[in-house]
């Protein structure tokens, strides 16, 4: 009995190291974004490859039967992922447990893999439709129990040695359950940790309240393209955007109403912009808008746009208050106004600057304009 813990333990080791490398595998390639026929491919394949890594770490309990923890990629499957991702590992693992031989053991691996599949499906569906946790361990301690039902049903047909079904059977159950419910925790553990990761890496580049870029963000985008600018020849815009009297509006309408504003000027700027434009807000009521490989004529026509844009709408305070409110923008452009690099943020800012003293809402795009 002992070998035999040793032996399921070994494919105890395996699956959770395999299950380990798949789903960073699966997070860098950001499956869960792409289209659902792509992830029940790659997912459906990964679950049956899976298996038979299992199988080939084996336990050989006579010279046709193998025994291994080849179920529990497909109760993964079915529990974080899908039902047609499952159905297609459990294809592939029927399939590829005949590469070891046409056996009467491998059509009882077969008939095990059918039952297995379509009993796991009910006691999933079961669950859903009651509204309890797909996910949790007492769905995945019922699917295990079926699953060593099943198993010590169809052994005991293959495997009449008494002696041997007393050791194989205790220690099946033992490793198995023991392994289905250690991958279980070991799934959410890892799902929970990549989601709280970028969680944290949007979190650092974007901005809480109006999910645009943030300042952190912008500084590298805009390094990122001042050495592309450079490299090319390439002529690159920037505005610098402050909402005018805003102070005002928070003082009158309160905070709470004031990020109301905020959020809604930046879908605003998005909507008045290219797609590839790059919109961040800077701090407080300052935005920001990077035009790559923009004329200094285009910039200033599309600060003009976004300057009209956000004068002719209103913004809602209360349920019955609407409020108008100007922005006043400052426009710089590599190389057409300013030579130098470095001084591009210092020409925008100059801008809005005279936009501000000029009287507000409006569109400063030289810093000698009065």
């Amino acid at each position: 009995m002992l070998s035999l813990l040793n032996d399921l333990f070994i494919n105890l080791c395996v699956l959770v190291a395999l299950i380990f490398i798949y789903l960073q595998f699966r997070w860098k390639i950001k499956l869960e974004e792409r289209s659902n026929l792509s992830s029940i491919i790659i997912d459906g394949f990964a679950g049956g490859l899976l298996g038979f890594i299992l199988m080939n770490f084996s336990i050989q309990v006579t010279s046709e039967t193998i025994v291994d923890l080849r179920f529990i990629p497909v109760m993964l499957i079915i529990l974080f992922i899908g039902i047609p991702h499952a159905i297609i590992s459990a294809i592939l693992i029927i399939l590829s447990r005949f590469i070891f031989g046409i056996t009467t053991s491998a059509v009882a691996a077969m008939i095990l893999m059918v039952i297995l599949i379509i009993g796991f499906i009910f006691i999933y569906k079961s669950y859903k439709k009651a509204n309890l946790d797909p996910n949790s361990y007492k769905h995945s301690l019922y699917m295990i129990i079926f699953s060593n039902i099943v198993f010590s049903v169809i052994i005991a047909f293959l495997v009449r040695d008494s002696e041997v079904l007393k050791s194989l059977i205790p220690s099946y159950w033992f490793i198995s359950v023991v392994g289905g419910l250690t991958s279980v925790f070991f799934v959410e553990y890892i799902r929970k940790t990549q989601y709280l990761l970028m969680k944290y890496e949007k979190e650092s580049t974007t901005d809480f309240l109006t999910g645009l870029n943030n300042v952190r963000q912008f500084d590298v985008i805009w390094n990122s393209l001042i050495s592309n600018a450079t490299a090319k020849s390439e002529r690159l815009s920037l505005l610098i955007i402050d909402i005018d009297h805003f102070k005002q509006i928070n003082d009158t309408y309160g905070h709470p109403n004031g990020d109301k504003i905020l959020i809604e000027l930046g879908k605003i700027l998005t909507s008045s912009t290219r797609s590839f434009d790059v919109v961040s807000r800077n701090g407080g009521e300052e935005f920001s808008v990077i035009l790559p490989d923009c004329p200094h004529h285009q910039a200033k026509e599309i600060a003009e746009r976004i300057r009209k844009a956000v004068e002719k709408h209103s913004f809602q305070v209360s349920p019955n208050e609407m409020v108008k409110l100007t922005i006043s923008i400052g426009v710089a452009t590599y190389p057409e106004t300013v030579s130098d690099t470095n001084q591009i943020v210092d020409m925008a800012d100059e801008c809005l600057y005279k936009a501000k003293r000029s009287g507000r809402n409006r569109v400063c795009a030289n810093y000698m304009e009065v």
